[in-house]
């Protein structure tokens, strides 16, 4: 349903491997259960358009019948008071209705065999034929292109919105993956400070043993390290915790299964910030989030509803023509009665059976015309004076909804931005708070190698530079998904994303 420049990757055969964002993007568009529902949708909507043109669809009709009656009968002509009648009906026409609002019957094609034992029917059998064509067209209600287009319209509107529909949610998808892939990525990287951290705790825990037991540091700074590195090995095993923790959620939003061995890099990279004029975020949100085009849209299928019910409370006005041409032939009937009527005069063109009904049908002398007008006015139009009234309501409904749909991209689209520029100073703070610890780090174990720092000061320094690390790296996933949230409210992260939806 939709392509991806990137191409799939060979992973996806193995039961783990290390993922990149780009590959868990893909990932994600490829198996995701939205991305899968919303596809349907999206065939269903665009099937319901070939549904609504059906009105349009021309129709093959063949009827064959075949009547045998035993009639009671007074007339002369009757044989023991009783008629015998046969009949046999063939009968082919072409169907349909235009969108100008002109419904159809061409080359209505009637064959009737017909057999009878009364004495005045000079034939029997008798073969009539006709072929007619037909057209009735509306003058007022259901009148013109417009009128009769109105429902293949809003079907094509509606499948435009699951398009529209489906992008939202690549687009929605997209940050989702992004914000619990830098999760696990920071918490991964929090677990590899734990283990940094209880690494500098036992090495402090060694130094401080041999000290202790050669007299030159009091046990309480051995007991102070021994705590600090019991304390630090619960850190890492609750950093594991968050780790797998936020590697689920991660394999989740992918649609992988949890027993799949995933892991992610470590290396938080930084995004590049487009330069982007702040006055004009606005307008670039406005141009391209798929929600003013949906409601767009929308208004648009309730305008074309309101121009439909507008129509259908005008009277009914049918102007109907008709034209055919007839055949005949058959045979004499072998009951008639030639000693009361006399010989029967039936013509040559007549007397050949079937041949000459086909025969004088193509000759079209005989030929026959009708029109007529049927006008019908409705008395109490209640049902469509009331869809009008609902049409016009909705139409008034989707009016307020665009508006309020831009007020809120406005107020997204500012946010956003103002998030990055505040993500992009706090990654400087936290840098500068970062190199600060690191400091104070360097001089508490310089001060500790000679004697003047305690135990307990280093480490507070070591806890206090994790703490900036962590920070630091907060800063810099905080940063990377408000980026993705500043393209995703402003309608360009599919773009960028190069994904191309197509129908």
């Amino acid at each position: 349903m939709f392509l991806k420049t990137l191409s799939l990757f060979a992973f996806l055969t193995f039961t783990s491997w290390s993922i990149s964002l780009d590959q868990a993007i893909q990932v994600g568009l490829q198996n995701n259960k939205k991305i899968l529902i919303q596809e349907a949708e999206l065939d269903s909507s665009l099937s319901l358009i070939k549904e609504m043109e059906g009105i349009f669809d021309v129709y093959l009709n063949t009827e064959i019948s075949f009547e045998d009656s035993v009639l009671p009968s007074t007339s002369a002509f009757a044989k023991n008071n009783t008629l015998n009648r046969k009949s046999t009906l063939y009968s082919a026409s072409l169907d349909g209705y235009l969108p100008t609002g002109t419904s159809y019957s061409f080359f209505d094609f009637n064959l009737e065999k017909r057999e009878t034992d009364l004495g005045t029917d000079a034939m029997s059998p008798s073969w009539i034929s006709n072929l007619s064509f037909k057209v009735k067209q509306n003058l007022l209600k259901d009148f013109g292109v417009s009128a009769n287009n109105t429902k293949i319209l809003v079907a094509k509107g509606n499948a435009k919105i699951s398009k529209i529909e489906l992008e939202k949610t690549i687009s929605s998808l997209i940050v989702e993956i992004e914000t619990k892939y830098w999760d696990s990525v920071y918490a991964k990287n929090n677990l590899e400070l734990a283990y940094s951290s209880l690494n500098l705790a036992q090495e402090i825990v060694n130094q401080n043993t041999v000290e202790v037991e050669v007299g030159t540091l009091p046990r309480i700074s051995l007991l102070q390290a021994q705590a600090e590195a019991a304390y630090r090995q619960v850190e890492i095993t609750l950093a594991e915790n968050r780790y797998n923790d936020s590697l689920d959620l991660l394999k989740n939003v992918l649609g992988l299964s949890l027993n799949v061995d995933l892991n992610v890099d470590n290396l938080i990279s930084i995004k590049e910030l487009e330069k982007i004029d702040p006055d004009e975020i606005e307008y670039i949100a406005i141009n391209n989030r798929p929600e003013v085009k949906q409601e767009s849209i929308m208004l648009n299928n309730s305008q074309e509803l309101l121009d439909f019910y507008s129509n259908q409370i005008l009277p009914d006005l049918d102007i109907e023509a008709l034209f055919s041409y007839s055949g005949l032939g058959g045979s004499k009937n072998s009951d008639y009665s030639s000693a009361i009527l006399g010989t029967p005069r039936i013509a040559s063109d007549y007397n050949d059976g079937f041949s000459d009904s086909i025969g004088t049908l193509r000759s079209m002398d005989n030929f026959s015309w009708a029109i007529g007008a049927k006008l019908s006015i409705p008395l109490n139009n209640n049902v469509a004076e009331s869809k009008l009234e609902v049409a016009n309501a909705q139409k008034r409904k989707r009016l307020i909804i665009l508006n309020q749909v831009l007020d809120s991209i406005h107020l997204e689209a500012r946010k956003s931005y103002r998030d990055v520029i505040s993500n992009l100073d706090n990654i400087e703070a936290s840098r500068k708070n970062l190199e600060l610890h690191q400091e104070i780090l360097d001089n508490e174990e310089e001060r500790f190698e000679v004697g003047v720092s305690k135990t307990k000061d280093l480490l507070e320094a070591q806890r206090d530079l994790i703490k900036a690390q962590i920070f630091y790296n907060k800063s810099l996933t905080d940063y990377n998904v408000s980026i993705t949230n500043l393209d995703h409210n402003l309608g360009i992260l599919i773009n960028k994303n190069k994904i191309i939806i197509d129908n």
